[in-house]
């Protein structure tokens, strides 16, 4: 799987990075194309949406860790 929208800021301007990530457990790649054609959405756009949701969560409990609270 081919993941192209990611854009890195080296200063003054943004940057394409292309990256390939190997998925081993048969099970989720099987569901991912799953509800990739349930949906009629791309399976990249369903990991970037799990992978922006796994940073999310790992921040969120970070900042618990620290002490730091601000509901939504």
């Amino acid at each position: 799987m081919n993941i192209e929208n990611k854009y890195t800021n080296d200063g003054s301007t943004y940057s394409r990075e292309n990256f390939k990530v190997e998925i081993t457990d048969l099970m989720l790649y099987d569901r991912l194309h799953t509800l990739s054609a349930e949906y009629s959405v791309s399976v990249e756009l369903l990991v970037n949406a799990a992978v922006k949701r796994l940073i999310e969560d790992i921040d969120f409990v970070r900042n618990l860790r620290g002490g730091k609270v601000n509901p939504k």
